[in-house]
């Protein structure tokens, strides 16, 4: 939620909102399983730190972040607490300070996610744990654990999986008459071949083909390394998107089989088109996983692993892409159908195939 729509929420509906945010955190609170082990005082030190962060990115007065900030500088009842409690406690400060309740459910939202973290992964930002695991390294360990479910990752190995497209013998004939004719111009501008040779190309047009379909697929290879720049652009968009924190909570969520289960349904979502194309289906996950996915994605944090996976990674391809057209108009290797280019490649065949 932006700032004009938090500003916009009418009463009415933020009446209910306020309604819903106690309804849920109270609920976060007691669902979740209290170790009884207390935060030690750099955790509970990382943690305050941590949180405040949140509220300051989170709240759209400044006012508002400094306010909740004093009061928990205030606060002399969090040592020897657990971390339900301590974030508990922490809660009550935001929702006496922070007015909108749209920002209320968006910071109640976070902090759930710390509820759900491990104690240790807190303490990331302290100078000891960052000596024990580097802003590369966490970045690394997300990269490996989100790569291979991408959309744009895999889709051969997803293809081969499939049935396969229904045959549309029409349009496939279509496509290869116009693809002959296209031979039969280039070869009739030829003065490089005999009648004989002319004839001998064409009785060869299906090798032929094979030969084309190998020049586009070698080019498109070599120039357009499509799983490599969506890798490099999730790098990208996890080292300078998330805080170490926020990097430990997702590593975390996606070892989980729940995670993995939304980045597998995320992926089926964004393929669903090519994948029932292909004779395939998009069945497969229970309501609890589609459940999951919509609470993950819903959450502050969710929404912006998600813009950094699909829209931020792809338009980081897109732009490795255009810049290689740019430099190289014919990089496709879609060249090889221009009749000198094609001429070219009958010359070659016949040198190395024909016997008189």
């Amino acid at each position: 939620m932006n700032r004009s729509s938090r500003t916009g929420v009418k009463t009415t509906l933020a009446a209910i909102a306020a309604a819903f945010i106690c309804t849920v955190f109270t609920f976060t609170v007691n669902a979740q399983s209290d170790t009884g082990q207390p935060l030690t005082a750099t955790k509970l030190e990382a943690l305050v730190q941590e949180l405040k962060g949140v509220v300051a990115r989170a709240a759209p007065e400044a006012g508002e972040a400094a306010m909740v900030a004093r009061k928990w500088d205030a606060r002399r009842d969090l040592t020897g607490k657990t971390k339900l409690d301590v974030i508990n406690l922490l809660f009550q400060d935001v929702r006496s300070s922070v007015k909108d309740s749209g920002t209320q459910y968006q910071i109640s939202s976070i902090f759930g996610m710390y509820k759900m973290m491990p104690d240790d992964a807190i303490v990331a930002e302290t100078p000891k744990a960052k000596s024990n695991i580097s802003k590369p390294a966490a970045v690394k360990k997300l990269v490996e654990l989100t790569y291979r479910k991408h959309p744009y990752v895999g889709i051969e190995e997803t293809l081969k999986a499939l049935p396969g497209p229904k045959p549309d013998k029409a349009a496939e004939d279509k496509a290869r008459t116009e693809r002959i004719a296209g031979f039969n111009e280039a070869l009739k501008i030829n003065d490089q071949l005999t009648a004989a040779q002319k004839s001998f190309v064409r009785q060869n047009y299906d090798f032929v083909e094979k030969l084309v379909d190998s020049v586009t697929a070698t080019a498109i290879s070599k120039n357009f390394p499509t799983e490599q720049w969506i890798k490099e652009g999730l790098g990208k968009s996890y080292t300078s998107k998330f805080t170490p924190t926020e990097r430990n909570s997702l590593i975390v969520y996606f070892q989980g089989k729940a995670g993995e289960r939304v980045l597998e349904y995320v992926r089926v979502m964004e393929m669903r088109a090519l994948i029932v194309n292909n004779g395939g289906a998009t069945t497969g996950f229970t309501i609890a996983e589609k459940g999951e996915h919509r609470r993950f994605i819903n959450t502050p944090l969710g929404k912006r692993f998600i813009a950094a996976y699909l829209r931020e990674a792809v338009a980081y391809e897109e732009s490795k892409e255009n810049a290689v057209r740019a430099a190289d108009p014919d990089a496709d290797g879609f060249a090889i159908y221009r009749t000198e280019n094609l001429n070219k490649l009958f010359n070659k065949f016949v040198a190395d195939n024909y016997k008189k």
